[in-house]
């Protein structure tokens, strides 16, 4: 897969701060994967520094004008044909009529490739006219320009989202190249990939003044743009609710699938509460330039490069100037709440030296505003660093914590992770890793930091691979030498093969745990990590986290599109897992489906929570849709008590999941677990999937004792859960009505 996706864009805040004024009302900021590379702030409908007339540019564009663009990807969605554009400062327009949607916004495009050079730097100014002819059932119609390199990994210098009007509109985009191209190694872009529409782009001009022009001295339309983006939609009228009938469930409390691993109801730094998470990370980008002896890190190109100790501080810590403590107030802070911590540690070369702001390109690695990082230590460990020695060593580090909080197994800081989404190092932290991150590298780090933290504490839990998503999972993200492992189907599979033969080297494992991300690209109206609550948004979101486990369910995105089967994540991992190297867990320290705040949001998280704990995985954390911190959603946090403290008494879902059966996935999940320290307790987790329909529950309990069955429940009039409501049982079968969009968890005793 290549870095074009959604997967591969911005980061919004990763213990990061907010994008800039611009980029948040020119893309809707959604998810942390959300792509918006975009031009600097503008007023005016069509603004600019006023000044002398613009100097003659190099035109990128072929003679054709609007005609060199041809269709690219899914072609067979779109009917693209030329028009004759009456009482425009142009002849002809492209009519694009998109049949059908795609897995993404860029599944099918108009692509045109570049006749001249481009170096990186230079002023680049775009303007083109779009009108809507047909608006997609909402109402809205779409594209999104987009220069970028033509092959992989497809960098951005720009992606500017255009919400089309009826009428004519002329369009003005400035930017600046990122990268240096020879003639066709970049290409202009409007993407097609969305609900049906039919649109037409004209007057296309994409001309490069070199250095000749400052960027503020280009016309611009972002004012009038951000304006008709930020218009709010047509509110879709309310679905009647009309009764469903009758679902009936099949529970076998004596069939056992498996013990639940506690820490799969784990988050990352927001604040507990009365959640009942089991534990807590705190890392991400920032974690990678983390330097312990300063407390300082880098945000790279989440915002600014700016290195400061905002993960420190914005937790509220007092004590960010003494080595360490960024960590150590975490741990006991997750410690006073009962949840274990997560503390990550880097592998790179190269960490924030300063807490002095932004890091410009010609400050890179190596120079004063970054410090040598090492996995180990020659000399003997101190709890007071040498902070003019011109090295930070990570070894010392985790000595450091253990010295602090205890071995994992006395109390301690039980999970270690090494570093973060290495294949995103070269685009996140171009200042320290400005080249693409290879798969012997990977290796060579691991063992090198793994080997150390494992002899420092033994019994500490190690975390590895932190791959971002998809196309890290297959090939690196192309890594330049992934095609001297053509052996391996996957790059996860190298990895797991790797971390085998690395103990059978070591006489131990080093590696305890493959740990993945996962930010769905699953789309309804937009991608489900977006905040959109539109009906086709919101079914989509729902339906996601089959994509974790169910062999029926195919959802649509670019990752089906390409993969051509149901994914399958969590079993599908497992799988290679014990091909590869059995015995190691599976973690996923970052994963967000969308709207926290939103019931839709709520109920994928419950359906989250019951299938990771269900299907295996050993740990998961949350993060959500921004920095990773602070408050949980409310119906995030929500779905966690559900799980964890039903009652507000501390009331839990079971530690061991048993068979449990709906009719059907589509409309309703079900969950149902028995309590090792509780016997003769089951409790039932369903879900009601539907947006419009009441269903009459009927769940048979396969003989299990219920007496005065109790019901809380989760529904869309508030993220308080309700309860305990009393639930009617029959001849061994509970009864109970769903209402629409509704989780409800049921506790059955014995008497």
């Amino acid at each position: 897969m290549s870095l074009r996706n959604a997967e591969r864009t911005v980061r919004t805040l990763l213990l990061r701060r907010a994008l800039p004024a611009a980029a948040l009302l020119l893309a809707p900021l959604g998810c942390i994967k959300r792509e918006c590379i975009c031009p600097g702030e503008a007023g005016a409908a069509e603004s600019g520094i006023p000044g002398a007339p613009l100097p003659k540019g190099v035109i990128l564009l072929a003679p054709q004008g609007t005609l060199a663009f041809e269709l690219h990807g899914a072609k067979e969605k779109v009917n693209l044909a030329p028009v004759i554009a009456q009482g425009q400062p142009f002849e002809q327009a492209l009519r694009a009529e998109v049949k059908e949607s795609g897995g993404s916004e860029w599944s099918v495009q108009m692509q045109a490739k570049t006749v001249a050079a481009v170096k990186k730097g230079d002023v680049l100014h775009a303007t083109f006219y779009v009108r809507s002819v047909a608006p997609q059932e909402n109402g809205v119609a779409e594209t999104s320009f987009v220069f970028e390199r033509s092959a992989e990994p497809y960098t951005k210098s720009v992606t500017y989202p255009v919400r089309i009007t009826p009428e004519w509109r002329k369009v003005a985009v400035r930017f600046t190249a990122a990268e240096s191209y020879a003639p066709g190694e970049a290409h202009m872009i409007f993407r097609l990939g969305y609900e049906p529409e039919t649109i037409e782009v004209g007057g296309v001009s994409v001309v490069n003044y070199e250095k000749k022009v400052a960027f503020a001295a280009l016309p611009t339309t972002e004012g009038a743009d951000r304006k008709i983006m930020n218009a709010p939609l047509a509110k879709e009228p309310p679905l009647p609710i009309v009764a469903g009938g009758e679902l009936r469930f099949e529970i076998a409390p004596s069939k056992v699938v498996r013990p639940i691993s506690p820490y799969v109801y784990g988050i990352n730094a927001q604040r507990a509460a009365d959640t009942g998470t089991t534990v807590r990370r705190l890392g991400g980008n920032r974690g990678t330039v983390y330097n312990w002896e300063l407390n300082a890190s880098s945000a790279g190109n989440d915002w600014q490069h700016l290195n400061d100790d905002w993960p420190c501080s914005n937790m509220g810590y007092t004590n960010c100037d003494k080595p360490g403590m960024q960590y150590v107030d975490f741990a006991l802070e997750s410690r006073k709440s009962g949840a274990e911590a997560v503390v990550e540690v880097p592998m790179i070369d190269w960490v924030a030296a300063d807490k002095k702001g932004p890091v410009a390109e010609n400050e890179k690695a190596p120079s004063k505003r970054f410090v040598r990082s090492y996995p180990k230590k020659k000399g003997p460990y101190t709890d007071k660093p040498d902070l003019s020695d011109d090295a930070v060593y990570q070894d010392e580090f985790v000595n450091f914590v253990v010295s602090k909080l205890g071995k994992a197994e006395k109390g301690g800081a039980k999970f270690y992770s090494l570093d973060n989404e290495p294949a995103l190092w070269k685009s996140t932290h171009p200042r320290v890793h400005p080249e693409p991150t290879t798969y012997k590298e990977i290796v060579q780090r691991t063992e090198a930091l793994a080997t150390q933290i494992t002899t420092i504490d033994p019994s500490a839990f190690v975390l590895g691979g932190v791959m971002f998503g998809w196309s890290e999972f297959m090939s690196l993200t192309s890594a330049p030498d992934a095609k001297e492992f053509s052996q391996y189907p996957t790059y996860v599979e190298y990895w797991l093969a790797s971390m085998a033969a690395l103990e059978k080297k070591h006489g131990r494992r080093l590696v305890h745990a493959l740990d993945v991300h996962w930010y769905p690209e699953s789309r309804g109206t937009k991608r489900i990590t977006e905040p959109d609550t539109s009906r086709k948004t919101i079914e989509a979101r729902l339906q996601a986290p089959r994509s974790f486990w169910d062999a029926t369910y195919q959802e649509k995105s670019w990752i089906t599109d390409q993969w051509k089967k149901p994914i399958r994540l969590v079993p599908w991992l497992l799988e290679l897992i014990a091909e590869r190297y059995p015995g190691t867990k599976l973690a996923m320290t970052e994963y967000n489906f969308g709207a926290g705040d939103h019931v839709s949001g709520g109920l994928a998280q419950v359906d989250v929570l019951g299938i990771l704990g269900r299907e295996g995985a050993y740990l998961a954390n949350y993060w959500g849709s921004g920095a990773g911190v602070g408050e949980l959603p409310k119906y995030v946090a929500a779905a966690f008590r559900l799980y964890r403290n039903y009652d507000g008494k501390g009331g839990k879902f079971g530690d061991t999941a048993v068979t449990a059966s709906t009719p059907d996935n589509s409309k309703a999940s079900i969950y149902a677990a028995t309590d090792s320290k509780n016997p003769g307790v089951l409790t039932i987790v369903v879900i009601n999937k539907t947006q419009d329909k009441r269903y009459k529950a009927k769940l048979a309990l396969g003989g299990a004792a219920c007496a005065k069955p109790e019901a809380f429940v989760l529904d869309a009039s508030s993220p308080k859960i309700q309860g305990p409501k009393p639930a009617a049982i029959e001849q061994g079968t509970l009864g109970y009505e769903l209402e629409p969009l509704s989780a409800a968890l049921f506790v059955c005793r014995k008497g």
